[in-house]
């Protein structure tokens, strides 16, 4: 079979937040200041460390890609280095809350090179903690229904929404995606959304009779028959908060 290969080994080329080489038409991207969906996505903190892109699904819930949450091959972070911060441009009212604790997709399991045995399982969701105020405009994206993703198909419209390295504080927005492929169990879809360096965690979106919502967050990247794709973990609708650890050191 040519293209891309899902195996637990990722010999699919993946590279999360990597950026390749001339990808020729992709979509155009631009900022996303103070419009949808560019309020709901935000960023995860690492206290000491990096950044990854956050999607709030919940009032006090949000998901992101679950290796941001590692310190590379070894250990996971503990939540007390770990906040959500939401529309990071603006001076107040931004939106600012710790993680009290997170949960992995059920089955991930890090290899020990530090990556995913699996790029479906390959996020996380995060419970918040008391936070600072938000914009009331800041409103939880709904996850898509299983027959919204079961409507994917080679072709269908996605949009992107990211925090980049190129541009840390503002969200860019990547519109006019279109699906490649949808694949594996659990699934991922390959789109040619994969422009922007540093995407991991980027929400994956699509919009449906019920608005926009949210098809899954970007996990990396790769080729598909000799052309750069983008790989999004789709998302399950229901992700139930006993699945969550009560823990305050995360898993």
């Amino acid at each position: 079979m040519t293209g891309v290969r899902l195996t637990a080994a990722l010999s699919l080329l993946l590279a999360a937040a990597v950026l390749l080489p001339d990808q020729g038409a992709v979509a155009a991207e631009r900022p996303s200041v103070d419009g949808w969906p560019g309020f709901a996505v935000g960023r995860v903190n690492i206290r000491g460390g990096g950044f990854c892109t956050a999607t709030l699904i919940g009032q006090h819930r949000a998901v992101t890609a679950a290796r941001c949450l590692r310190d590379g091959a070894s250990a996971w972070y503990g939540v007390d280095r770990i906040v959500v911060e939401l529309a990071p441009h603006r001076a107040t009212r931004k939106g600012y809350a710790p993680v009290t604790a997170f949960q992995p997709a059920p089955g991930l399991i890090f290899l020990e090179d530090g990556t995913p045995n699996d790029p479906a399982r390959d996020w996380a969701v995060l419970e918040l903690g008391e936070e600072s105020p938000r914009d009331p405009d800041v409103q939880p994206v709904g996850l898509a229904s299983p027959a919204e993703r079961a409507a994917l198909r080679p072709g269908s419209l996605l949009s992107l929404v990211a925090y980049t390295s190129q541009r840390p504080y503002v969200a860019t927005l990547a519109d006019g995606c279109r699906v490649q492929e949808v694949r594996g169990q659990p699934q991922v879809v390959l789109h040619d959304c994969a422009a922007s360096a540093a995407v991991a965690g980027a929400a994956v979106l699509a919009e449906t009779e019920e608005g926009t919502v949210l098809v899954g967050i970007q996990v990396g990247t790769g080729a598909l028959d000799g052309r750069p794709v983008g790989v999004a973990a789709l998302l399950e609708r229901r992700i139930e908060p006993a699945a969550l650890l009560g823990s305050a050191a995360g898993p």
